[in-house]
């Protein structure tokens, strides 16, 4: 049995590739002790095994692309080989390979035995080590040891080495204590999807699509003004991306909270004052403000005002004949951005 039901596209989805034989997928995740219960099922070790050396094929690749080069037909390397031993021995450590599988919680759709869910052994380094290694393995083997395959896989579960949380639970888990339905992943092709824990993140028709995006936000069909509106997440890789955004939203409704704590109603004719205040509070950075004056066609004055939110990537804008109100407008869009205005979107507005 499984902690959590094993679910075949879930997976595929977060590794960023899709096996001609599922069923391969399937044995990554057997453990000895299921098979050993279960006989037509085969366990995962021969995978470990072929995956080890996949793995170390794609570090190998890696490291030679970043070091050496070819001068007057021969290999030039600014490593020597013990510090490429080095380089490779940290990439590959139990360690390491074990926390990448814990951050997006790969470990819960392993195939256990009865003494494997007694013993817990999901909580192990060398067990979540080794599903990384038979991952691999299977990848090596559906695709028939494509180079390119096996560095997509890698590339994935290795991009979300750099984070101590699996933002994505702690997203929806806020969203639940507020009361709020879960968030949708949006790519920048607008394409937007329901995600579920450990980033179920898009259908199949779509596959071709989204595998090659680089650019994620969020919505929360609760909320308008917020985060994902203009901080979207940018990476190398789509599973590092929809992290990296889950982590700025999840951070920003805990900021959200703190910062509704101090400003009860937004007042425009005290916008810039309250902003003021969050920032000498730590809540926020310095707003940044540039104005820039034209005239209309009776010769009165046009100011336009843009106010830079660090928290932000793209300005809040307005225009006004009075170079103070245009800064009051500015100010109080960057505080509705900064608390966001809970309301139920229309299912229409969302195509669903």
């Amino acid at each position: 049995m499984t902690r959590e039901g094993f679910d075949s596209s879930k997976i595929q989805s977060i590794i960023g590739y899709k096996f001609k034989n599922p069923r391969l997928l399937q044995q990554a995740f057997t453990r000895r002790s299921f098979s050993q219960e279960n006989q037509d099922f085969e366990d995962n070790e021969t995978l470990e095994f072929y995956g080890d050396s996949a793995l170390n094929l794609y570090i190998s690749r890696e490291m030679s692309e970043s070091f050496g080069k070819i001068e007057k037909n021969q290999f030039v390397s600014e490593k020597n080989e013990g510090e490429l031993s080095k380089i490779r021995s940290w990439n590959v450590n139990k360690e390491r390979l074990s926390h990448c599988i814990q951050v997006i919680g790969l470990e819960r759709f392993l195939l256990l035995g009865s003494s494997d869910i007694k013993n817990e052994v999901w909580k192990s380094d060398s067990v979540k080590e080794d599903l990384f290694e038979a991952i691999v393995g299977a990848v090596a083997i559906d695709s028939a040891w494509n180079s390119d395959d096996i560095k997509t896989v890698c590339q994935n579960l290795f991009s979300i080495s750099d984070f101590e949380e699996n933002y994505i639970a702690l997203l929806e888990e806020e969203c639940e204590k507020h009361g709020w339905e879960k968030p949708r992943i949006w790519d920048e092709h607008f394409f937007h999807q329901p995600i579920v824990t450990y980033i179920n993140r898009f259908a199949p028709l779509l596959w071709d699509k989204i595998s090659n995006t680089e650019k994620f936000s969020f919505r929360i069909r609760n909320l308008r003004n917020t985060i994902s509106d203009y901080n979207p997440a940018y990476s190398s890789t789509s599973t590092k991306a929809i992290m990296l955004s889950a982590k700025k939203y999840y951070e920003w409704l805990l900021r959200r909270d703190k910062i509704q704590k101090e400003i009860d109603k937004i007042d425009e004719n005290l916008a810039v004052n309250q902003l003021h205040e969050l920032r000498q509070k730590g809540l926020i950075e310095e707003p940044i403000y540039n104005f820039s004056e034209s005239h209309d066609k009776d010769g009165n004055p046009i100011w336009k005002c843009t106010c830079k939110l660090n928290e932000a990537e793209y300005p809040f804008e307005a225009e006004n004949a009075s170079k103070k109100k245009v800064k009051q407008e500015v100010a109080s869009q960057a505080l509705f951005f900064l608390i966001g205005s809970e309301i139920k979107f229309d299912s229409n507005e969302w195509g669903i």
